[in-house]
């Protein structure tokens, strides 16, 4: 199975979580991912990629929320530790847009690979962690 083409990160089943409003905001992760390599490759401006990261900050802000909400709300015992790594997630974006936007960083093949694979971990290894303690808590 190949590639689409100017698509980063194909969406499959292998990131689906079970949890439906988590899935959701994934597959928007996504597309917003993939939306920024797709403007990367096609030249857009710095301005217009800016937009789509400042749109993959304020998501991944709001998914992390929404996903601590939850977690907190059924005691999650390793929710610190989660949190601190959000924060840790969303202080890169925001650097790599500062970056960005005065011009000390172009948006480059390894700045999509670490978005693609800070999405690609978070979904698989983060998530996959808690979403056993949120079903058994009834969270669907």
């Amino acid at each position: 199975m190949g590639t689409t083409p100017n698509v980063l990160f194909p969406w499959s089943k292998e990131y689906q979580v079970g949890i439906s409003f988590v899935d959701i905001q994934h597959k928007q992760l996504v597309d917003i991912i993939n939306r920024l390599y797709q403007g990367m490759v096609a030249g857009k401006g710095r301005q217009e990629v800016g937009k789509a990261l400042e749109e993959l900050i304020l998501y991944a802000k709001a998914h992390f929320t929404a996903e601590e909400k939850v977690l907190q709300s059924c005691g999650f015992p390793e929710f610190p530790a989660l949190h601190v790594e959000n924060e840790r997630l969303t202080y890169a974006i925001l650097e790599f847009h500062q970056k960005l936007m005065s011009n000390q960083l172009g948006l480059t093949d390894s700045v999509m690979g670490f978005l693609k694979d800070w999405l690609g971990e978070h979904i698989q290894n983060v998530d996959t962690n808690c979403i056993p303690f949120l079903k058994d808590n009834g969270v669907m």
